[in-house]
C-alpha cells in the first residue's frame, strides 16, 4: 500500500513537471509575441495537469514518449502558425496542409526564421521529457488499459460534434492553450467538416439559378479576363499607395474607357475565389451551382460563339483542385505554367501569358482568361531580377521591410504585364476588346505578426483591385457604374456575363448590397464573412460560422 502511494505521488510529481514544461513553452512564447499575452490561470493549468497525469500513467514508457512527442509537435505547429498568421490553426487547415503541401512549403521556406525559436523550445521540451521518463520506469504507477480510455476520449470528441450537428462552425480561441485548440479543432474537422464534405451536404447550399437570358447573339468582341494572384489593392499606386507601383494603370485612369473600383473578393484562397468568380457565385455554399454549370463563364461564352482560352502561369499541381470547378470541357485551349517549367510544382513567370497571346486567333470573338502567379509568396520568386525596381536604398520610407519591397516589385511587374498585354492585343486585332482585371484574393503584407492569406478576420485579405478597360472602340459603359466605391467578385462576374451577351442583372454593376467572402473551404464550412454597408458606406462585418 505504501509503495502504491509512493508511485501515485511520483506520478503526480512527474505530471506537474511535464505540465510546467508545456506551460512554460506556451507562456514564454506569449510574452515574446506582440499579439498574445500571459494568460495562465488555475483552470487551464489543472486541465493540462490531468491530461499529463493520465498520459504519465500509461504502462509503456515508449507509448508515453510517442504521445508527448505528438502533442509537442502539435504545439510546435500551433506556435509556428501563430508566428506567421497571428492565429492558432483553424480546423480545415490540417486538411489543407496535406492537399496544399507544396504551396505551404514554398511559403514557409521564405520565412523559415520564424521557426527558430519555436523549434528550440520544442526540442528542449521533448528532450526534458525524455530524460524524465528515462529514470522513471520503476518509480511510476502504471494503470492497465488507460491507453484505451484515452483513445476512447479522442474518438468521443468528434463523435460528440457529429451527433450535436451544430450549424455553427468552430474557430480557434486565442486564449485557449495550444493542445486544447488542437483537440477541439481536430474534433470539429473529423466530426463535422469531413462528414459533410464526404456526404456533400453542408447545410449551407444555395438554390441553383438558371443561366441568364441571352440578349445579344454572338457579339463581335474580345473579352480578356485577367485574374491576379494575392494582389492587395492597397499596395497599388492606382489606389494611392505611396510607392509608384502601377505607372501604366496610373497613366490611363482618367481615360473615358477605363473604370476602376475597390474590389471585394469572394474568397481568401485561390481554390475558393477563382471557382466562385468564374461560376458567378454570390454566397457559399455555391457547389451545387458550380456542378450545374449554369453560370460557368466559359460555358456561357462557348454557347454564345466565343472561342475560349484559359492560360495560367500557375503550375499543374497548383491547379489540381481548381480545375474541377471550371467546366473544362468548354475551354478550347488550356495551358499552364508547367508547360514551360516542365515541373508540376513549379509555376512560370507571368511573361508566359504574354507569349500565349500570340497563340490566340483574334479574328474570331474570344473569351480569354489569364491567371497570374505574381504576387504569391515567395514574392521574390514571382518576378524577373530586372524588376527589382524598388530597394531599401531608393524608397523614401526606410522602415519598409524587404518583404514588402519584394511585394511592391511584384505589383510593378504585374503592371508591366498588363501594359504589354494591352499593347500586344492592339497589334493583333482591331476588334473591340475589353480587359477586366481583379485578383483572386489579397495578401496581408507589412505586418510582422499577421502575414499571408486565408483568414477572414484580416480585412486586407479580401481587398482586391478591379478595373475594366476598353480598346479599339470598346465602350466600358461608365453609366453602368455608380459612385459607390466597392464592387464584389459576384458583381464583376456579372460584368463579364453582360459583355458575353447575357442579361444584365443590375442597374449598376457595383450595387450596394450584402457581399459574402468565403474562408478556405468552398462549401463555407470553414466560415463566411458577410459585409454590409451603412448609409455612409462604411463596412459592417458579420462572421457567419
Amino acid at each position: 500500500m505504501k509503495n502504491i502511494f509512493y508511485k501515485i505521488t511520483y506520478n503526480i510529481f512527474l505530471a506537474l513537471i511535464v505540465t510546467c514544461l508545456f506551460v512554460c513553452v506556451e507562456q514564454i512564447y506569449r510574452i515574446y509575441n506582440d499579439i498574445l499575452s500571459f494568460n495562465l490561470n488555475i483552470k487551464s493549468f489543472l486541465e493540462q495537469f490531468i491530461i499529463n497525469l493520465l498520459i504519465i500513467s500509461i504502462i509503456r514508457t515508449r507509448a508515453i514518449l510517442i504521445t508527448f512527442t505528438v502533442i509537442a509537435s502539435f504545439v510546435w505547429f500551433q506556435i509556428l502558425h501563430f508566428a506567421y498568421f497571428g492565429t492558432w490553426i483553424f480546423p480545415l487547415e490540417y486538411l489543407l496542409f496535406f492537399t496544399k503541401f507544396q504551396e505551404t512549403y514554398d511559403t514557409f521556406r521564405t520565412v523559415a526564421q520564424i521557426a527558430i525559436i519555436p523549434t528550440i523550445m520544442i526540442i528542449c521540451l521533448i528532450s526534458s521529457i525524455y530524460f524524465l521518463l528515462k529514470f522513471s520506469e520503476e518509480k511510476r504507477l502504471k494503470i492497465p488499459f488507460l491507453s484505451f480510455i484515452l483513445i476512447a476520449f479522442i474518438i468521443f470528441v468528434p463523435l460528440r460534434v457529429y451527433i450535436k450537428d451544430s450549424k455553427k462552425g468552430h474557430r480557434p480561441n486565442v486564449e485557449y492553450y495550444p493542445i486544447k485548440n488542437t483537440v477541439l479543432n481536430l474534433g470539429y474537422l473529423f466530426g463535422s467538416i469531413l462528414p459533410k464534405k464526404i456526404s456533400g451536404n453542408t447545410g449551407l447550399e444555395q438554390p441553383v439559378v438558371p443561366t441568364p437570358k441571352l440578349l445579344t447573339n454572338n457579339p463581335d468582341i474580345n473579352v480578356i479576363m485577367i485574374m491576379g494572384e494575392s494582389l492587395n489593392r492597397n499596395f497599388m499606386s492606382l489606389y494611392d499607395y505611396k510607392i509608384k507601383t502601377t505607372p501604366f494603370l496610373d497613366s490611363i485612369k482618367d481615360d473615358e474607357n477605363f473604370v476602376y473600383k475597390k474590389g471585394i473578393a469572394s474568397g481568401v484562397v485561390t481554390d475558393v475565389a477563382v471557382p466562385s468568380f468564374f461560376n458567378i457565385i454570390k454566397r457559399p455554399d455555391g457547389v451545387p451551382q458550380i456542378i450545374s454549370t449554369n453560370t460557368c463563364l466559359f460555358k456561357m461564352a462557348k454557347n454564345n460563339g466565343f472561342q475560349t482560352y484559359f492560360y495560367s502561369s500557375q503550375a499543374q499541381d497548383q491547379l489540381a483542385h481548381l480545375k474541377n470547378y471550371l467546366c473544362m470541357s468548354n475551354i478550347d485551349k488550356y495551358t499552364d505554367g508547367t508547360s514551360v517549367t516542365k515541373d508540376i510544382d513549379k509555376p512560370a513567370l507571368d511573361t508566359f501569358l504574354l507569349n500565349k497571346i500570340e497563340d490566340i486567333d483574334f479574328s474570331k470573338p474570344s473569351f480569354v482568361a489569364l491567371q497570374q502567379r505574381a504576387s504569391h509568396t515567395p514574392f521574390i520568386d514571382t518576378f524577373p531580377k530586372e524588376f527589382e525596381i524598388f530597394t531599401k536604398e531608393n524608397v523614401e520610407d526606410k522602415t519598409i521591410s524587404q518583404n514588402t519591397i519584394d511585394y511592391a516589385n511584384s505589383i510593378a511587374y504585374t503592371d508591366y504585364i498588363i501594359s504589354q498585354l494591352v499593347k500586344k492585343v492592339k497589334e493583333k486585332t482591331n476588334k473591340p476588346t475589353y480587359f477586366i482585371f481583379t485578383s483572386d484574393h489579397a495578401s496581408n503584407v507589412g505586418d510582422p505578426n499577421r502575414q499571408g492569406h486565408g483568414r477572414l478576420n484580416y480585412d486586407s485579405i479580401y481587398q482586391v483591385p478591379f478595373f475594366i478597360y476598353g480598346i479599339n472602340g470598346a465602350k466600358v459603359m461608365k453609366n453602368n457604374f455608380s459612385d459607390f466605391e466597392f464592387i464584389s467578385h459576384y458583381q464583376i462576374g456579372n460584368v463579364v456575363s453582360t459583355l458575353l451577351g447575357y442579361e444584365k442583372k443590375y442597374s449598376y454593376f457595383n450595387t450596394k448590397e450584402d457581399y459574402f467572402v468565403c474562408d478556405s473551404d468552398i462549401s463555407g464550412l470553414s466560415g463566411i464573412l458577410k459585409i454590409s454597408f451603412d448609409k455612409e458606406n462604411k463596412q459592417i462585418k458579420t462572421l457567419i460560422e
